[in-house]
């Protein structure tokens, strides 16, 4: 199997670790998360988790390469992280296409999932009446996804359905997308300021060619002030930390831009540049 599997969370020591372990090569996670794969968690432990932990743990699954699989048991009740999504109890479902995964485990599903979610069609995420066994979100296009599903992949029914449950798990991780070298930015050690802000905006207002060329244009700009040595040390920062690639913004500098105040700002620079 391509994609690298881990267990997150009481799954790692749950005896049902077991079974993943044996039909999809799952391995263990004791404390950090890696940096990039899929991640399979019991959707009990992230609903009773602490709010600042549901946090990082999604947003951990929202860089390109990686995925966040919530997997029963769960508890019936409502989330609010990433957006609103909720488990009721549920039973005698009958899949909406023939898919030998789906259809072995839809006699032990014991849930359905409801909320502001993308449903997961390419696996079969809906039943026959068009409720959801599985769904996921991500910010945009090209981040990694945040997942959940009623389907039990931890039963023994799973054991002579090796080959479909890897290509279940890869289609739906395929949709995380390419991780991308040294674009994490370590938040423990790196504070943004408002002059990494500033670099960052001027980046995406003009095509530069070069760190000179951008630095040489910040100088001379109508829109930014700031001076050379610490637009320099500024960019430099941002390169060290991902957030910018030689002139350009990775996937993670856009991401901060988008969680920021200047949003609206950054897109109509953008719109000029064009």
């Amino acid at each position: 199997m391509n994609t690298s599997i881990w267990l997150v969370g009481t799954l790692a020591t749950h005896r049902r670790q077991r079974i993943l372990q044996n039909v999809i090569a799952a391995q263990l996670v004791e404390n950090q998360l890696p940096s990039f794969g899929l991640c399979l968690m019991f959707g009990i432990d992230f609903q009773e988790a602490a709010e600042s932990q549901e946090k990082d743990w999604y947003n951990w699954s929202q860089e390109p390469g990686r995925t966040l699989l919530l997997i029963p048991p769960f508890e019936t009740k409502k989330s609010s992280i990433p957006c609103n999504w909720e488990i009721r109890r549920r039973s005698g479902v009958k899949p909406q296409q023939d898919s030998p995964l789906v259809k072995a485990l839809a006699p032990e599903v014991d849930y359905e999932l409801q909320g502001q979610l993308q449903i997961a069609s390419e696996i079969g995420g809906a039943w026959e009446d068009m409720s959801i066994n599985t769904a996921y979100y991500r910010k945009h296009p090209h981040s990694g996804i945040f997942a959940i599903t009623c389907l039990p992949i931890w039963s023994l029914a799973v054991l002579d359905k090796e080959q479909e449950l890897q290509k279940w798990l890869e289609t739906l991780h395929s949709l995380a997308g390419q991780p991308v070298e040294n674009q994490a930015v370590d938040q423990t050690s790196f504070q943004l300021k408002e002059e990494h802000v500033i670099v960052m905006l001027h980046l995406v207002s003009q095509k530069f060619v070069d760190a000179a060329t951008a630095l040489t244009a910040l100088q001379s700009s109508t829109i930014f002030s700031l001076d050379r040595n610490t637009a320099q040390t500024c960019l430099g920062d941002l390169q060290s930390q991902g957030l910018v690639k030689g002139v350009q913004l990775t996937e993670s500098g856009i991401d901060v831009i988008r969680q920021s105040p200047y949003l609206a700002y950054a897109e109509e620079l953008e719109a000029l540049a064009r």
